[in-house]
């Protein structure tokens, strides 16, 4: 019959399962991670910096180990061009230091000029700052 409503109570008693489902569905979201919404757990943060330091790896092999030594225990192609692990640590760097040196540019020696976008300074300083030596 068209234009006829069921009654009531056989609606409620429809929706009502739905209803229940519907909130604890949206209960179990609400507590599928132990972190506030915007938080990082450290787990997250170690995944991140570790990706970082792989891509800044293939990033310095690429564009910096003609000069550079940028792996441990391999002496520089360039004597004159300081080995990663000793920007690292006999430097004084820290990685927001060498992040800014990077994005600055720099032409130290006259030999080299180099000016990088944010994405490839943060990721060549996560690398460099990944050699350092436990103080």
């Amino acid at each position: 019959m068209a234009g006829t409503r069921p009654p009531e109570r056989l609606t409620m008693s429809f929706f009502r399962p739905l209803f229940a489902m519907s909130a604890t569905l949206l209960g179990a979201c609400g507590h599928a991670g132990d972190s506030r919404p915007g938080s990082t757990s450290t787990a997250d943060l170690g995944n991140l910096n570790q990706m970082q330091v792989t891509r800044g790896l293939s990033f310095v092999e690429a564009q910096c180990s003609g000069c550079h030594s940028v792996r441990p225990g391999i002496e520089p192609p360039n004597p004159q061009a300081p080995s990663f692990v000793a920007v690292a640590n006999d430097m004084e760097f820290n990685q927001s230091t060498l992040r800014a040196f990077f994005r600055d540019g720099h032409e130290t020696p006259d030999a080299m000029s180099i000016k990088l976008d944010e994405d490839e300074a943060e990721i060549a300083a996560a690398y460099i700052m990944s050699l350092r030596s436990p103080r």
